[in-house]
This record gives structure tokens, sequence and C-alpha cells, in this order.
């Protein structure tokens, strides 16, 4: 079965809270409804968390120079 990121957060939020129920029980049965457990759900959820993360600090390294830290001056030619 194909993981649909939106469709168990919005299952979870609507149960946890129209259904009052903990969150851990609500992202259960969110989890449930797509055949996966709690654990499988999350770690979906965890690793696109890595790779948009990888991205934008890919996106962010080609904008300001390979390596360049935002916000950083860069080191003089010459020490004075």
């Amino acid at each position: 079965m194909i993981f649909d990121q939106d469709s168990f957060e919005e299952r979870a939020a609507i149960m946890e809270y129209l259904g009052e129920l903990s969150r851990f029980r609500a992202e259960t049965l969110a989890a449930a409804a797509q055949g996966l457990t709690r654990w499988e759900t999350l770690s979906h959820v965890a690793s696109r968390v890595v790779e948009q993360a990888r991205d934008q600090r890919s996106a962010l390294a080609q904008q300001t120079g390979q390596g360049a830290m935002p916000e950083v001056q860069p080191a003089p030619a010459e020490e004075v």
C-alpha cells in the first residue's frame, strides 16, 4: 500500500481534535487506516522531513556559493 502523508495527518488531526483522542491513539488509528503501524508511518514522515531539509540546504548552498554559511562574512583575503 502507498503511504499518503496528507491523509494520515488529516485523519489523525480530526480524531485527536473532534474525537478527543490522545495524539498517540489518533496516529495509531490513522496509520491502521492505511494498513501500516504507527511506527512505519512515522518513519515515512521522518524520512520525508530529512529529504526536504537536504533539498533546502542544497538550494541554499547553490544560492550563496558552495560551503558558504548565511549571515557569516567570508574571511578576508589577507590577514592584517
